[in-house]
């Protein structure tokens, strides 16, 4: 199998099922305290005590997400794959840990491996129906304009502005990274990627 071929497979093709999770942030009353504490710029001890709270809920996907996030927005970006990778298989709902290992991996430079996540998380929310996290609805929105899927761009943005409407667009970093699409292999994968998507989820 060609890498092209690879990268294509595993974009549409999940690597565990998807389960439609009705646990939301109220569910763990406690994950308020570790809003706090990493608010206040505790980062350790947000760190530490969501950690607890991960041997206690170990099947909620919130948790280790919340701690992979922190650590992706403090730069560790090895310990938010590491968490997240650990806490998928557990957990029902899996499309949050996707994304924020797409993030983790686009901030180590790595954009093959960030576009996978992405669209997992893309098509993991549309197999449930649960739309929550525009982080990779956004980024490949992005990663079409790239690579001249305009259509497909439009669909994306367009869902990740419904889940949230004044969320900003990448900055002119972010862009830099997404031109490169342009001349890279991954290219033309993509745009099969970013068909599928269009055409089995958001036209139906």
């Amino acid at each position: 199998m060609s890498r092209a071929e690879r990268f294509y497979k595993m974009c549409v093709d999940l690597p565990y099922e998807e389960v439609k999770d009705s646990r939301d942030e109220n569910s763990i009353p406690e994950l308020v305290t570790v809003a706090e504490m990493r608010d206040a710029g505790n980062m350790q001890d947000a760190v530490d005590y969501a950690s607890a709270l991960m041997k206690m809920y170990p099947d909620n996907d919130l948790i280790p997400f919340m701690v992979a996030y922190i650590y992706y927005q403090k730069d560790f970006p090895e310990e938010a794959i590491r968490v997240a990778l650990e806490a998928i298989p557990r957990c029902p709902r899996k499309y949050r840990l996707y994304s924020v290992l797409g993030l983790a991996e686009f901030s180590r430079g790595r954009l093959p491996e960030a576009l996978v996540w992405w669209a997992r998380s893309v098509v993991a929310q549309c197999m449930v129906s649960d739309y929550q996290e525009p982080d990779p609805f956004l980024h490949l929105a992005h990663a079409a304009e790239a690579v001249g899927a305009k259509r497909e761009a439009r669909m994306l943005f367009s869902v990740s502005d419904a889940i949230e409407p004044d969320a900003p667009r990448l900055d002119d970093e972010s862009l830099e990274k997404m031109r490169a699409l342009k001349k890279s292999w991954v290219r033309d994968p993509l745009i099969r990627v970013l068909k599928y998507i269009d055409r089995n989820y958001l036209h139906g």
